[in-house]
């Protein structure tokens, strides 16, 4: 049934796999993915998927056989050659960014298995296995469980209701788009795979994005849907590199450094491509106070996804500044819970001071709040999976807001006391 003057089609709910693809996956899991399996592939790993909202029970909502049934549809996926050749026709700077050696590691893997049990109105779902292999779990697990939630919500709404629902969505999607059309120079990509409503409802949102801006939608971090409507993959690195290598560390100077190592690594596996760096696993501040002046030099700037974003900026601009750098020849990606508001607030602010993109995540891909439904449930909420071990020990994150930090408290305090105690604001984590 269609409806809105744009068309999407509602698909309803049904017993497919929201995967039905291994390149339906965030794009920096294949730059990454690549990084880990050159150096660091056999690390023994654990994901484990954190639901960061105690008011969303998960558990009470998503059926366990469904949820089984999605995670072993998934683990059945192989990447086709197709698939393989669009990886290697992929190209930065003239040359083939994935390497054969890891292009046959794609053709030959399958997800690792999983640990599923309820623990109260909650999942504990975790993976393990060697880095390479795990970590490509993490936003298909992520993709999983959300569209998983949201069509149990569906299902006990009447068609009526559910056509309703995404009639409204659809509206404020293009009210957003108009808006961003009136705001020329905001760019922005989609970084919204990881928590979308839906795999149909993602892929039209990209769909509409890249129709109705086209010089400022920069791409999206779908794989999948990049090379499909031939659009920009987007994506370098995550969080995920310097908690596993901090981790694997054995003195606390060895941990300090590990964030400045990853990068070198980085570096010499990409050479100019992909020079943007994540400063607060650890706190932006102790980071930019220790980092190597190459980095201000060499890269092209920064992501910002903690805390209070334009005092990550100013901090940036000063180091920047402290080296001899003009800021406003770097850029800094504002990826942290982004709206409308946000995102023309932060524009204005940085005119004239840094170039500024935007990563627009939850809230492009899955904004159906007050749409219908049960409001206390049928909304966006704080879904992420992160390494929880490496080898045995425990993964620590300590980030720039406290309400995203992660890892045993013991853990935790004895990186506090290594990387000393960031700046932590304590911000509602919303998605």
């Amino acid at each position: 049934m269609r409806h809105g003057h744009t068309g999407f089609a509602y698909e309803g709910t049904g017993t497919g796999s929201p995967i039905r693809s291994l390149l339906d996956i965030d794009f920096y899991k294949f730059t990454m993915g690549q990084f880990i399996h050159d150096l660091y592939r056999d690390i023994g790993t654990t994901f484990e998927l954190i639901n960061r909202d105690a008011d969303i029970p998960l558990a009470e909502i998503i059926g366990e056989k469904r949820l089984r049934d999605a995670l072993d549809s998934a683990r059945k996926l192989r990447v086709t050659d197709g698939e393989l050749d669009s990886l290697r026709n992929m190209r930065t700077y003239g040359e083939n960014l994935f390497s054969e050696p890891y292009l046959s590691f794609l053709k030959r893997l399958s997800l690792p298995p999983y640990e599923l049990r309820r623990e109260g109105d909650q999942y504990r779902l975790s993976f393990s296995g060697p880095w390479a292999a795990v970590s490509l779990w993490e936003t298909v697990a992520l993709a999983i469980v959300s569209e998983l939630y949201y069509e149990a919500l569906e299902r006990c709404m009447t068609q009526k209701e559910r056509n309703a629902a995404y009639a409204l969505a659809e509206e404020r999607l293009e009210q957003k788009l108009a808006l961003l059309a009136a705001s020329p120079d905001i760019r922005f990509a989609d970084f919204g795979h990881r928590r979308r409503h839906g795999r149909a409802w993602h892929e039209w949102v990209v769909k509409r994005c890249a129709e109705s801006l086209p010089d400022q939608f920069l791409g999206t971090s779908d794989t999948l849907l990049a090379i499909r409507y031939g659009v920009n993959p987007i994506g370098t690195n995550a969080h995920e590199l310097p908690m596993v290598l901090a981790t694997l560390a054995e003195t606390d100077q060895e941990k300090r450094d590990a964030q400045y190592a990853v990068l070198e690594g980085w570096q010499r596996r990409y050479g100019k491509a992909f020079r943007i760096f994540l400063p607060d696993t650890f706190g932006t501040g102790q980071f930019l106070e220790g980092a190597p002046r190459t980095l201000a030099h060499e890269w092209d700037g920064f992501r910002q996804d903690s805390g209070d974003p334009m005092r990550a900026v100013g901090l940036y601009v000063s180091w920047l500044r402290s080296h001899g750098v003009d800021p406003k020849e770097k850029l800094v990606i504002f990826s942290d819970g982004l709206d409308i508001p946000d995102m023309r607030r932060l524009e204005r602010a940085c005119q004239g001071n840094i170039r500024c993109a935007f990563g627009w995540g939850t809230l492009l891909t899955n904004d159906f709040r007050g749409c219908g439904g049960d409001g206390r449930l049928y909304r966006p909420f704080s879904l992420v999976c992160k390494a929880v071990s490496a080898n045995g020990r425990p993964v620590i994150k300590l980030s720039d807001n406290v309400g995203k930090a992660t890892g045993p408290a013991s853990e935790v305090k004895r990186y506090l006391d290594i990387f000393g105690r960031p700046r932590q604001d304590d911000l509602r984590v919303i998605v």
